[in-house]
């Protein structure tokens, strides 16, 4: 494994426009979950389209990682991103050098 801290993740958010970033994620730095949808957040906000923010200002509540599994037929297909796994999950994606999308759940504005 790489002593790099920084992390590529591809991010997705779906639904009506389906938007892909990649971002570097300082594996040293973000340390729980929320410090991870902020600083997710930031830097992907400015690709989501205005129609998303009609009723206020959006946060990310979920993450997922979507694991790339092509020959891997036991290994899981989706992962939650939580406080308890953070570490082991970017770690994992760091250590797997493949094509693992997380995806983002923004919260709902009523």
């Amino acid at each position: 494994m790489s002593t790099d801290p920084l992390i590529p993740l591809m991010i997705n958010l779906d639904g009506q426009s389906r938007i892909n970033q990649v971002v570097l994620v300082d594996e040293e730095v973000t340390t729980d979950f929320e410090a991870l949808c902020t600083l997710l957040y930031e830097q992907f906000q400015p690709k989501i389209p205005e129609f998303y923010f009609e009723s206020g200002e959006r946060s990310i509540t979920k993450l997922y990682v979507d694991w790339c599994t092509e020959g891997n037929p036991g290994y899981p297909r989706s992962t939650q991103i939580d406080d308890t796994n953070l570490r082991a999950v970017l770690r994992l994606i760091a250590a797997r050098k493949g094509v693992d999308v997380v995806r983002v759940w923004l919260n709902e504005v009523e």
